[in-house]
């Protein structure tokens, strides 16, 4: 009876990548960091700034 081979496969990494934002001076990133830390993220983008001010085609 042939034996059965068995191979192992690498999954390619995974990476969670976590977005916070504030629209005012007045707000901080600083609860959205530590749950977006808390869920796993590898990287983190802050933005700070409100879209009411921007221009809009």
């Amino acid at each position: 009876m042939a034996k059965r081979q068995t191979v192992n496969v690498q999954q390619p990494l995974k990476r969670l990548i976590g977005y916070a934002r504030v629209s005012t001076d007045d707000q901080v990133h600083d609860a959205q960091i530590d749950e977006l830390r808390a869920a796993g993220c590898d990287r983190i983008y802050q933005e700070h700034g409100s879209g009411a001010s921007r221009a809009r085609p």
